[in-house]
């Protein structure tokens, strides 16, 4: 899904996510504004991407030790020294040495350096697929974010609108009561309806509020106005509709799982390192010097040695006090932990997918049956509100089906937004969320029809 510098891959498809977002004049933040600026400012994905740099540098360093090493050393002293022979007193000598020399060393046989090199690569490969799983991380953080965010605007509003019903029914009972034609239990049922439904709006501005704050810590950014989904966005089944093929893409494509299989292969190879531990090395090297000795005051005067010489190496590991098997036998058994540690993920991933993509089928019947749910509420709250007028139903019974009326509506907005949101995260287990999902989704939002916050507060 991305280039081998993921983040890349990520700000190229925000660019073309930006063309086709893009409004004269925004009037609401939309998904993809957030999202364009959570990849600028949330500080995990900075993290994941600084400890992906870090990581990808792994191949690298075990590479060095297979290439040739080159090294220079210089130095300088000087001394004195009163030099004594016999029958001759002291004699003070000053004595120069300047001396530098070049060494180039190659391994031609080091097979701990060959593994180390294998597993290099396969550390630099996961740490690719954990930067890339952390992506996705972040668009499926983003949309729960924003997507809460208008589950408890709705939320709020359904509150609000029951707090009102339930206000315009306690002030119609108390009139009924003043003029006879109602009990005084009426007038407490309504009072109790009211005061509960106040309480709930509290509770629910205080969620639009947290709701908020936490788009704030993705982006670092106050936002003050959203973009709701129209209307007439579309709730379908997932494509393919077939489980099957859900579960095999995300065997194929999943980013963790990918993970946990080259982690297993880096154990194998540091387990092969730590085994040939046990192996000879062969080295050659050359190396030249020069040397300058410069004795005063004697007759030796200046003394010049120049050289090269060449070496071919071998060193044969005997015994090192047990330390090497007990290392070779400790990476085997990392190698075996990893390697269930990948079985397991493989098998959450599996099941993952599978209940993921039965949730977002669910989702879908979910959502046709709540908003059904709302029409039927509705003419049961009409029905019951005429019934009681003509004094064949209580007011009790009004005060149920007004609940269950605004009950529905939350269920439905739940309903929704739960939806989208394990839409993502099915498509993140199948290792196929890209940015372009936030460029789709962010097509069904209206701009025009702006949730303030300022309204709710």
């Amino acid at each position: 899904m991305f280039s081998r510098t993921p983040l890349a891959a990520s700000l190229r498809w925000i660019c073309a996510a930006g063309l086709l977002s893009a409004a004269p004049l925004s009037m609401a933040d939309t998904l993809n504004q957030i999202y364009e600026l959570a990849v600028k400012n949330d500080h995990q994905i900075k993290a994941d991407e600084a400890a992906y740099r870090s990581a990808r540098e792994a191949k690298t360093i075990a590479r060095a030790n297979l290439l040739p090493l080159i090294s220079a050393n210089a130095s300088y002293s000087q001394s004195d020294q009163d030099i004594t022979s016999s029958g001759v007193g002291p004699v003070p000598t000053k004595t120069n040495v300047q001396s530098w020399g070049a060494t180039l060393a190659q391994p031609l046989l080091n097979m701990p350096a060959w593994f180390g090199y294998k597993q290099g690569e396969e550390l630099t490969n996961k740490a690719e697929a954990d930067f890339s799983a952390a992506q996705q991380d972040l668009i499926v953080r983003t949309a729960t974010a924003y997507f809460n965010v208008l589950r408890a605007i709705d939320t709020l509003e359904a509150s609000i609108a029951e707090e009102n019903a339930n206000s315009h029914q306690l002030a119609q009972t108390k009139q009924r009561f003043e003029v006879g034609l109602t009990a005084i239990t009426d007038v407490h049922e309504a009072q109790a309806s009211y005061d509960i439904a106040t309480a709930q709006t509290l509770t629910d501005r205080g969620n639009l509020g947290i709701a908020f704050e936490a788009l704030e810590v993705l982006t670092g950014k106050p936002h003050d106005k959203v973009a709701p989904l129209k209307e007439e966005f579309p709730v379908l089944k997932p494509q393919p509709e077939a489980r099957s093929e859900w579960v095999e893409f995300a065997l194929q494509n999943n980013y963790s799982l990918k993970s946990a299989k080259f982690a297993s292969e880096a154990s194998r190879r540091g387990a092969q390192a730590s085994q040939a531990a046990h192996y000879p090395t062969l080295t050659a090297s050359l190396s030249y010097n020069d040397s300058d000795r410069d004795i005063q005051d004697t007759i030796l005067g200046d003394n010049v040695t120049t050289g090269s010489s060449a070496a071919i190496s071998l060193n044969v590991p005997i015994y090192e006090g047990g330390g090497t098997s007990a290392r070779s036998r400790q990476a085997a058994e990392n190698a075996m932990q990893s390697q269930e540690l990948f079985n397991k993920t493989q098998r959450d991933t599996i099941q993952a997918a599978r209940s993921l993509h039965l949730q977002v089928t669910t989702d879908v019947a979910r959502v046709a049956a709540r908003k059904q749910a709302i029409t039927s509420s509705l003419s049961a709250v009409q029905a019951t509100q005429a019934g009681y007028e003509v004094g064949t139903r209580n007011l009790v019974d009004v005060l149920q089906v007004q609940r269950t009326l605004y009950q529905a509506r939350r269920d439905y907005s739940n309903s929704l937004y739960d939806y989208v949101i394990n839409l993502f995260r099915l498509k993140a287990v199948a290792g196929n969320l890209t940015p372009a999902d936030v460029v789709q989704i962010n097509q069904w939002l209206d701009e025009a029809a702006a949730q303030n916050r300022a309204k709710y507060e």
